[in-house]
C-alpha cells in the first residue's frame, strides 16, 4: 500500500489522531485527499526548482513498527502557509493503553542516575530510569516491571506523582523509595553502561549546570521538588 493510501486508511480508522479543534493559532491538519494532492504537487514543483528532493513533501505513513508511526501531515499554519509536518506517534500508548514510566529512585539521601545509550542521539545520557509501557498493565505495574528489568529493583515503595494521557495510555512519573539493602543490577541489553547515586544536596547544582539534560528526568525532579520529596 502506498504511504498516502495507508495514511488515508489510518485517518478513517483513528480519526482522533487527525482531529482539528478549530481554535485560533492551531496548526490545522489538512484531511481532504484532493487538497493534499494539489498542495503536494505544488510544493514538489517548488522543491524541484530549488534542487531539493521531492520526497521532502511525501505525505503519509512514512514508517511504522510495533512501537511507532512516523507520519508526515499536510498542514496549514496559523499564518496561512501550507507545508508538510512530521510527527512520531507512540502506538503502544495510542492504541493499546500502554503506560510509559519515569522513575526517580531514592535510597536514603541519594538519587539514582543511570548512563544510558540513546540511539536516536547516538550518544550517552545520564538520566533517571524510564521506559515504554506494555499494554494491559497499569502505570504502577509497568513501573515495577521497568524497575526490575532495567535496574534490578524488586522491592520498593512507589509514590505516584503525575501522569499525562496519550490516546488510551500515556506517561506516568513515580517517586521510588529503594530499601538500603537493595542492590542495583543493570540490564546490559538496554544499553546501560553504569549507574551512580547522587546526593540530593548535590543534584540541584547538577541540574543548574545542565549536567542532567534528559527532559523526562528534569520533569520528575521538578515534580519531586514541588512535592517536597527531595
Amino acid at each position: 500500500m502506498d504511504i498516502l493510501k495507508k495514511y488515508l486508511t489510518l485517518m478513517q480508522e483513528r480519526p482522533e489522531m487527525f482531529r482539528n479543534n478549530g481554535e485560533e493559532g492551531e496548526i490545522k491538519i489538512i484531511t481532504d485527499e484532493e487538497r493534499i494532492r494539489v498542495e503536494q504537487k505544488r510544493i514538489r514543483a517548488k522543491l524541484k526548482k530549488e534542487g531539493k528532493p521531492s520526497c521532502w513533501i511525501d505525505i503519509g505513513v512514512l514508517a511504522e513498527d510495533e512501537w511507532f508511526y512516523v507520519i508526515r501531515d499536510m498542514v496549514e499554519f496559523p499564518d496561512g502557509k501550507v507545508g508538510g509536518y512530521i510527527r512520531w506517534v507512540n502506538r503502544k500508548s495510542q492504541e493499546s493503553g500502554g503506560w510509559n514510566c519515569v522513575l526517580l529512585c531514592v535510597q536514603g539521601d541519594k538519587i539514582l542516575t543511570i548512563r544510558k545509550f540513546r540511539h536516536e542521539e547516538r550518544n550517552w545520557s545520564w538520566e533517571f530510569p524510564r521506559g515504554f509501557g506494555e499494554p494491559g498493565l497499569s502505570a504502577e505495574q509497568n513501573a515495577r516491571t521497568e524497575l526490575q528489568e532495567e535496574v534490578g529493583i524488586s522491592d520498593a515503595k512507589l509514590t505516584f506523582l503525575t501522569k499525562v494521557k496519550e490516546g488510551k495510555g500515556g506517561t506516568a512519573v513515580f517517586f521510588v523509595e529503594v530499601p538500603e539493602e537493595q542492590k542495583i543490577t543493570l540490564d546490559s541489553g538496554e544499553g546501560l553502561a553504569k549507574y551512580k547515586w547522587i546526593k540530593m544536596s548535590n543534584l540541584e547544582e547538577i541540574v543548574k549546570k545542565g549536567q542532567l539534560s534528559d527532559w523526562f528526568s528534569l520533569w520528575a525532579y521538578t515534580l519531586a521538588k514541588l512535592n517536597k520529596l527531595v
